[in-house]
This record gives structure tokens, sequence and C-alpha cells, in this order.
């Protein structure tokens, strides 16, 4: 047997399997998730404004959302209770026009339910039909094959020979 070695990692790993999670046990800085979600979208955003036309959009977004959220703050200062009115109105109309749309939307769904039941119905008796019509065909065209035979001479105990020509 060898002896074990001072500085194994097999030997570690062994008696202490959980070591990738333990953080009392590394040195280096500790950076959560979030914080590094965060660093990686800030790296990624300054990336992205290396490009001029990148930034020239950026500004202009950055231009508008603030003369946006500046006149809704102003408007807000002067008069809460009456925006506040104002957003509950248009919530309730707006929710109106949604309930609308979902009756309508049941409407051509059973609308569309009952013609799919129709034209499935239709289908199956034009099914019918010409399975009818096939069998009809068939009947005809064997008498239309008996009256050629009786035309020609020909009865059906002479169809096993044949004219000779």
């Amino acid at each position: 047997m060898q002896p074990p070695l001072q500085h194994d990692p097999h030997a570690t790993q062994a008696n202490n399997p959980n070591r990738q999670f333990d953080h009392e046990s590394s040195n280096g800085p500790k950076i959560n998730v979030v914080t590094g979600m965060l660093l990686g979208a800030l790296v990624g955003g300054l990336l992205a404004l290396l490009s001029s036309s990148n930034r020239e959009n950026t500004k202009q977004s950055f231009s508008s959302a603030k003369a946006s959220v500046g006149g809704l703050v102003e408007t807000v200062k002067e008069d809460p209770a009456g925006k506040a009115s104002q957003v509950i109105d248009q919530v309730k109309a707006a929710s109106g026009i949604i309930q609308e749309v979902a009756t309508d939307v049941q409407n051509v769904y059973e609308k569309v339910a009952g013609e799919a039941d129709t034209v499935k119905q239709d289908v199956n008796k034009v099914v019918e039909t010409a399975q009818e019509a096939k069998s009809d065909l068939q009947s005809i065209g064997e008498k239309v094959v008996e009256a050629k035979d009786t035309a020609l001479g020909q009865g059906h105990e002479s169809t096993d020979h044949k004219p000779q020509a």
C-alpha cells in the first residue's frame, strides 16, 4: 500500500464531497448570482454602446422616455386624484372591451363548431351518395356489356368462344 500524499485532491474530495459548495474554504471574492447577472448586463450594455448607431438610438430612447416620464410626473403632481380616476376609468373601459372580445370569440367558436358538425354530416352524405353512384355505375356497366353481347349475337353461354378473325 502506498503512503497517502500530503495534498492529494482525491483524498480531499473523498473527505469533503460537497467542497465546491463550501464558501468558507474559498479565498476568492464572493459574488452572488444577482451581482453576477448585473455585472454581465452592464458589460453587455457597454459592449453594445461601442457602435455609434446604437449610442444614438439609446440617446434618443432615453430622451423620449425622460420626456414621457416627466410629462406624466407633472400631470400627476397637478391632479393626483384626477389622474388616478382617469386611469381607473381607462382600465374599466378596457376590461369592458376585453369582455366583449371574449364573448365574440366564444360566439365565433360555437358557430365554427356547429358548422364543422354540419360539414361533417354533409361529407358523410356525399360519401354515401358516391358509393351508391359507384354501385349504380357498376350495374349500368354490366348492363351495357350485356347489351353489347346481345347486339353482337353473343350470349352469356358463348363468351368462352371468341370469333376468329
